[in-house]
């Protein structure tokens, strides 16, 4: 066989070779919430003999992501970790009133709280092991108080801000946030709204409408003002966990100012610090580059 065939055999056994490992298999599963009837789904991903290390992926809220598929996913993976990752439940069925009239920043807190002390109890991840987070937007918010709860190592926050996203929502209605083709483009992909002042109009909807009248796509007045009034600040300030901050300078609801209060808050905390890095991009996670980009701050995080 000469050189330029041999070069093409290990070219093709080498992409089948990535193709292969690039698949983690996982399980789907649902926890059923006792107090609101309704199931939290989630899925998890286990070595053959169960890790120590577990790590928490909290989604956005607004962005859908495929984290399973990302290279992120596999990276985790391949140092050792077995992988949960905790969904908001389905807004629909016949407990879909109840639930979304409780479907604040404490409950969610509580209902992932409850998802991982069920899998302990049911042996599917070990008493003892050491919780990390991967969080994105919502789940930036929610991070801290579970990471105080389970004493947690490290946590992984991006595309957060220290004020809820219904503050930066408010900033672009404010001008605040320039009303650019990005943002006009998330407003719309979100809410269905066109123009400046109708988004203005929904935002003022919120804070003088009941919490069951639904002014922002499908979420409840009560959804967004519970994580409005609940900034995670007091609870980001006790956390002893390791903070490692990723933000994507295009992405629709960042604002430089954040970037620099967050360094300060670090400054703050009494034990672990925190680490931020910048990424270039959208951050919005429709294309595999976003995952790439976070893969970048996590080697330079890890000093791969």
């Amino acid at each position: 066989m000469n050189n330029s065939k041999t070069v093409l055999v290990l070219l093709v056994f080498s992409s089948l070779i990535i193709s292969c490992k690039s698949k983690v298999a996982y399980q789907e599963g649902a926890y059923i919430e006792p107090y609101l009837r309704d199931s939290i789904p989630y899925t998890l991903a286990q070595h053959e003999e169960i890790s120590d290390k577990i790590l928490l992926f909290l989604p956005p809220v607004l962005d859908e992501v495929e984290f399973e598929k990302s290279k992120v996913y596999r990276f985790f993976y391949d140092q050792g970790y077995d992988i949960l990752s905790v969904y908001k439940a389905p807004a629909q069925g016949a407990y879909y009133y109840s639930r979304k009239a409780m479907d604040f920043k404490d409950q969610n807190v509580q209902n992932v709280q409850n998802l991982i002390l069920e899998l302990k109890r049911k042996k599917r991840i070990k008493k003892d092991s050491r919780i990390h987070i991967l969080a994105m937007e919502q789940g930036v918010y929610m991070a801290p108080s579970l990471a105080n709860t389970f004493y947690v190592d490290t946590v992984f926050l991006i595309n957060g801000t220290p004020f809820s996203t219904y503050f930066s929502l408010s900033r672009i209605a404010d001008g605040d946030l320039n009303w650019n083709q990005t943002r006009q483009d998330f407003i719309k992909d979100h809410f269905a709204v066109d123009s400046l002042s109708d988004f203005k109009a929904k935002l003022a909807a919120v804070e003088s409408s009941g919490s069951d009248v639904y002014s922002l796509g499908d979420y409840t007045n009560m959804y967004w003002l519970s994580y409005h009034a609940n900034y995670y600040i007091d609870e980001y300030s006790q956390m002893p966990s390791y903070a490692c901050w990723l933000y994507f300078e295009d992405y629709p609801l960042y604002k430089e100012t954040d970037f620099l209060y967050q360094k300060l808050l670090d400054q703050t905390r009494p034990q672990a610090k925190g680490k931020h890095y910048k990424l270039e991009g959208l951050g919005r996670f429709k294309d595999e580059q976003d995952w790439e980009k976070v893969m970048e701050g996590l080697e330079a995080f890890f000093k791969l």
